[in-house]
């Protein structure tokens, strides 16, 4: 007789059609995207998976995307707001989910909007996009839907999960920036609010400014909760908008900040898992640091789908 083996996670992916809750921007570029599951349906994930989203064809007006008005000024300035896009060919696009097991029928995603490159040929301070390139396919979907849309997801997908046997003594190590934040979220959330993890855990978190920094108060709640959880928020430079609503951070690339403010004083880093999301330049640095200080690959976990 012929038997197939069929991996276990195969078996729990679903195709759904789901309902838009909310789609909100947390950062300039990066809307939450919170869809529901259908009534009496659930998906089994794991923290730090991934589902799909269809994209059909569709049309979509830049000015209508609903931003927020404090991020509503770089959109105009760097001419967003007048884009349109239609797209003609059906897709589908990976989303890690930012959202973890506990919380059930609602998958929150965050998703960046990509815009065509600009024109680098243009005087300095004029954005232009380069004529005949496209804005991303599924960014501008999501970007573009409302409330009470419908689309279609199935999943979970993914193996960037948390290992399943470290010892309590296991110290981890989350770094991310932009919608890398989805899946390290996930994580955090599911060890601490789920497992009520022992291990040692830091987090640390870059974006440009307190503008493009989300999920804060998550993060403060398990650290006031957890004496084993560390937060640090990385800002490019001195932020005076975080100063003055007195928000704890350290200024810098989060890969300094990282080695500068714990990893440089570490007994061992090379003991630790680490756990990495985040966009390409990024995860490159980090990558360079880890080398540097002795870390074996096979000691770093990725998620390829943030950024």
């Amino acid at each position: 007789n012929l038997q197939i083996a069929v991996p276990e996670s195969a078996l729990s992916v679903k195709k759904l059609e789901c309902e838009v809750v909310s789609n909100e921007n947390v950062a300039t570029f990066i809307k939450e995207f919170t869809v529901r599951l259908p009534e009496g349906e659930h998906i089994d994930f794991k923290s730090g998976e991934y589902i799909q989203i269809d994209i059909p064809e569709y049309e979509a007006d830049f000015a209508d995307m609903g931003v927020a008005d404090i991020y509503k000024g770089d959109w105009e300035k760097y001419g967003i707001t007048s884009l349109k896009y239609r797209n003609t060919v059906p897709t589908i696009r990976a989303y890690s989910m930012a959202s973890y097991p506990a919380e059930k029928d609602l998958i929150k995603l965050n998703v960046r909007i990509a815009t065509p490159p600009f024109d680098r040929s243009q005087p300095k301070g004029v954005f232009k996009f380069v004529p005949g390139v496209p804005p991303g396919i599924a960014s501008t979907y999501v970007f573009s839907r409302k409330k009470g849309d419908k689309v279609m997801i199935s999943g979970p997908y993914g193996e960037f999960l948390l290992p399943k046997d470290d010892p309590d003594t296991q110290e981890y190590i989350f770094v991310g920036g932009g919608a890398g934040m989805a899946p390290l979220r996930s994580h955090i959330m599911h060890l601490f609010k789920t497992l009520k993890t022992k291990k040692p855990v830091r987090f640390f978190y870059g974006a440009r400014a307190l503008v493009e920094a989300f999920y804060l108060e998550d993060f403060a709640e398990i650290e006031k909760e957890f004496p084993n959880f560390h937060f640090t928020l990385a800002l490019d430079r001195p932020d005076p908008a975080a100063d003055a609503a007195g928000v704890k951070y350290t200024p810098g690339f989060v890969h300094n900040v990282m080695y500068e403010t714990y990893l440089k004083d570490h007994e061992s880093p090379e003991d630790i898992k680490y756990f990495m999301c985040g966009p390409p330049m990024m995860v490159k640095c980090v990558n360079e640091l880890l080398d540097s200080l002795g870390v074996a690959p096979e000691s770093i976990l990725y998620d390829n789908f943030g950024g």
